[in-house]
This record gives structure tokens, C-alpha cells and sequence, in this order.
């Protein structure tokens, strides 16, 4: 899948931080309907989450086979790409 640069532009704009509400609750950015979760997690370091199952995802975005395309960088190095 290809987005188109307005698309892309469109979906990153809209990005949305939910602050914690309660306790527990762990920081998370909201973009084209996925859940992205960044955390401290004792013994492991840093964590990232991507939660997919939100429901709201745009059709889209998401490939035949169900998936949508990642790719995680770190200092601007991909480390991990799905397609």
C-alpha cells in the first residue's frame, strides 16, 4: 500500500495524545485509528506497543490480508518493516 503524501500529511496532522486519565494508565498516541504506546518497562527498557484492534481504522489503510504496513526506526534507522 501507497498512501499519498495528502493522506499521510492528513492522518498525521490528526494525531491525537490521550493524556492519562487514571492511574495505570499508560501514554498513547492516536493516529488513522491505531494506538501507539511508548512506556518504561522495569527489566525490559523501553517499550512499544501498536494496538491495531481500536475499530477504528480507515478500510484504506488496511491491506486484503488484514495487516497495515509498519515500519519502526530508531535514530532514524529502520530496525523493523512489515508490508
Amino acid at each position: 500500500m501507497r498512501l499519498s503524501k495528502r493522506r499521510a500529511t492528513t492522518l498525521t496532522r490528526r494525531a491525537r495524545h490521550h493524556h492519562r486519565k487514571q492511574r495505570g494508565t499508560l501514554p498513547c498516541l492516536e493516529t488513522g485509528g491505531t494506538q501507539v504506546y511508548a512506556y518504561w518497562s522495569c527489566g525490559e527498557g523501553l517499550v512499544v506497543s501498536v494496538h491495531l484492534d481500536t475499530g477504528e481504522v480507515p478500510g484504506d489503510l488496511i491491506s486484503p490480508d488484514g495487516t497495515i504496513p509498519i515500519r519502526i526506526t530508531v535514530n532514524g534507522a529502520c530496525v523493523f518493516s512489515a508490508d
